[in-house]
């Protein structure tokens, strides 16, 4: 239990650090439920984190009925720590090279990610959304469902941007849900090596 608590922390961690070195100063559009926060903000004068607070509720009673009470509970862990870091590295200092910074977002957000799933939680959202599909369809992974809700989501937002950000954002979440993927891939192979040789 230590052990999946202390890999959430450590994923979050690093995706937060990601977006703030990569993504964020190259303007890469905010994809999951933050980009629904941004639409719905954009029309309606209501708090974001109103907005994304009310939006978590429902997301949060699914993971409750298709995945369990420990996913919750991890999942809370993850969005909370999400949050802290998101704060505490509110002022790093990123670089400014739009291709670059999508590759590199893209593959060190998703990777992270995969550690947070691996020890049975989520950075709560449309994380929670995609889990919950995956248990219902198990042929569709998870990565591949996050690819395709953010692609979605980001569509929805891109007029607000302009073409190249749209087009930036695009290859960053196919590769964060690529990422997402491969590592979840990697992690329960060695979760079976390890258990096999003890």
């Amino acid at each position: 239990m230590v052990f999946e608590i202390l890999l959430i922390v450590a994923g979050t961690a690093l995706t937060a650090y990601a977006y703030y070195l990569f993504m964020k100063p190259n303007d890469i559009i905010a994809p999951g439920l933050g980009g629904i926060v941004i639409i719905i903000g954009h029309f309606v004068p209501i708090s974001l984190g109103f907005i994304y607070l009310l939006f978590n509720i429902p997301l949060f009673l699914l993971g409750y009925r298709y995945v369990g009470i420990k996913f919750i509970i991890y999942s809370t862990i993850g969005m909370l720590s999400m949050s802290l870091f998101l704060t505490l590295f509110s002022s790093v200092v990123g670089f400014s090279q739009p291709l670059l910074g999508c590759i590199c977002g893209g593959i060190f957000s998703g990777i992270p990610i995969a550690f947070v799933l691996l020890a049975g939680g989520s950075t709560g959202g449309t994380d929670i959304a995609c889990v919950v599909i995956n248990k219902i369809w198990p042929r569709w992974t998870i990565g591949k469902i996050m690819f395709l809700l953010n692609a979605v989501i980001v569509l929805s937002t891109g007029y607000l941007y302009g073409f190249l950000k749209l087009l930036l954002t695009i290859v960053a979440i196919y590769l964060a849900g690529k990422s997402v993927d491969i590592g979840l891939t990697l992690g329960k192979r060695m979760k079976i090596n390890i258990s096999e040789t003890s």
